[in-house]
């Protein structure tokens, strides 16, 4: 397939060129600046793209079979809310109106694990129930998480216009890679629960966040999706039932949560993508499986463009 990034530079967007590349694919890398100097010789033409500019977006996603949308704002620390929600926002509709004037089926999009409120909320508020998945109601509050939630809702509704067959919203969390997974263990706080508890203790390889993306093209979804996106264990050397006694207790547990296993849920990104994460901050191992194998042991063949 020829896949646009839009965001392609960044720090998820690069592994994502890498990965996509990887399998095969034919790549555009659609960002305001160009690749840092290890993604320069991954084969992506680069677009230089506004992604709030729908013009721009028409023209770098023009003949593109999929689109993965990471432009963003990141985090609400760096700019006024204001500007935060507008950028955030607006690049979300360019990228879908472009698709759908281009004829683009199959769409990711960065989301967070803020959509549901985390991290930037004003106080620790405890979840319904443990461990958390995509059924969960949303208690944000800031305007980086309005984003990433009002993002998941603009999603489903151009699905629903009809043009778009499918788009996986990605919730990703931290986005790290080796180093930072390599200096969190060797220095980190990893014994106090209140730490990161607004987090969910997630955190999420970059490695494996490319791969979701890639799959979140390759696999046949009905229509919009959203998928958290995280590692299978949490940040802490506590086990995760003491943790959650600290920090959350009384709160329903309905899976058994051993070890330390994390308390979000990505069980939906296994059954629906055939994903599940391999990296390990613990043990400093960056599991990278092989893509191209993986896509042809999935059978993608392109079905949807049977016809066409």
């Amino acid at each position: 397939m020829r896949i646009a990034v839009v965001g392609g530079s960044g720090r998820a967007g690069e592994y994502i060129i890498a990965e996509c590349a990887a399998a095969g694919h034919e790549l555009v890398n659609a960002d305001q600046r160009p690749p840092g100097p290890d993604y320069r010789d991954s084969g992506a033409t680069f677009l230089r793209t506004d992604a709030e500019n729908l013009g721009e977006v028409v023209a770098a996603t023009r003949g593109a079979d999929a689109v993965i949308h990471m432009a963003a704002i990141a985090s609400p620390t760096t700019e006024p809310e204001y500007s935060l929600f507008r950028t955030n926002m607006m690049s979300n509709w360019a990228v879908l109106e472009a698709c759908e004037i281009n004829g683009v089926e199959r769409v990711v999009m960065a989301s967070s694990i803020n959509a549901i409120g985390a991290v930037f909320g004003d106080r620790l508020i405890p979840p319904e129930y443990l461990p958390v998945d995509e059924d969960h109601p949303t208690r944000m509050q800031d305007a980086y998480s309005q984003s990433k939630w009002l993002g998941e809702q603009m999603a489903a509704a151009f699905v629903r216009r009809g043009k778009i067959a499918q788009i996986a919203s990605m919730r990703f969390h931290a986005l790290w890679d080796p180093p930072t997974a390599r200096a969190y263990r060797e220095k980190g706080d990893k014994q106090n629960s209140s730490h990161q508890a607004m987090d969910f203790w997630s955190w999420v390889g970059r490695h494996d966040a490319a791969r979701a993306c890639r799959l979140g093209i390759e696999r046949h979804l009905d229509g919009h999706e959203a998928f958290f996106i995280n590692a299978s264990d949490t940040v802490l050397e506590i086990p995760t039932a003491e943790a959650i006694a600290r920090e959350y207790p009384g709160v329903e547990i309905r899976q058994p949560l051993d070890g330390f296993a994390s308390i979000l849920s990505n069980a939906k990104a296994g059954e629906l993508l055939g994903w599940e994460p391999v990296e390990s901050w613990r043990t400093g191992a960056v599991k990278e499986p092989e893509p191209v194998a993986e896509a042809r042991h999935s059978g993608y063949e392109a079905p949807w463009r049977r016809g066409k």
